[in-house]
């Protein structure tokens, strides 16, 4: 497969190889796709706990457990004065 980097990426690069953070830019590369799926992988288990969490807050919401954001800083703001 080839590629083409950006100056800037390729520098880059090549900076992080120069100074002993990667091998070669083959790992440097490989390395850093691993890093961008990490990011944007998302389990089954994170979604649920997610889901969860909104639901909760959905019910807070219904049950008038809900406080206005700006009216609590001017409080802590006022606290503190």
């Amino acid at each position: 497969m080839d590629i083409s980097l950006s100056p800037g990426n390729e520098k880059f690069i090549k900076d992080q190889i120069a100074a002993g953070i990667y091998n070669s830019i083959n790992e440097a590369i490989n390395e850093t796709i691993k890093i961008a799926i990490s990011h944007v992988s998302v389990s089954s288990d994170d979604i649920m706990s997610l889901r969860k969490d909104i639901a909760e807050g959905m019910e807070d919401i219904r049950a008038g457990r809900v406080h206005d954001g700006l009216n609590f800083m001017d409080e802590l703001i006022a606290e503190d004065e």
